[in-house]
């Protein structure tokens, strides 16, 4: 079974992503900012995190950050989702080749999902 970590700030969202992740036969954990989500990683190791770019505390561009020094962590594919996608440039800098505009689209999603996990 497929391991993915939802690092998303917004509830719904994030319990919404999980429960569809869920009910595709992924095993997920989810967390609520970037710092959240370094936390989550200390216990788990995911085969795919998906991640919200624009978040408090840590947003995506930091957690890609620190996901890179860890190499425990810096092979793990990431999938960005954003409302806002004139930063998508910016995240081929992270590494991050695959982005999801917000709202998300369900089949893109979870055939991007299928894809790379």
């Amino acid at each position: 079974m497929k391991k993915i970590l939802v690092v998303e700030d917004d509830t719904s969202i994030r319990e919404l992503l999980v429960e569809i992740l869920e009910s595709q036969g992924y095993l997920v954990s989810s967390s609520i900012n970037g710092s959240d989500g370094i936390k989550s990683l200390e216990s788990i190791t995911p085969d795919l995190i998906l991640m919200d770019v624009m978040m408090p505390i840590m947003d995506g561009y930091a957690f890609r950050k620190e996901l890179l020094l860890n190499p425990k962590w810096n092979l793990i594919p990431v999938v960005a989702m954003s409302a806002q996608s004139q930063g998508k440039e910016k995240l081929a800098d992270y590494g991050i080749t695959n982005f999801i505009s917000k709202p998300l689209e369900l089949d893109h999603l979870l055939e991007t999902l299928k894809n790379i996990a």
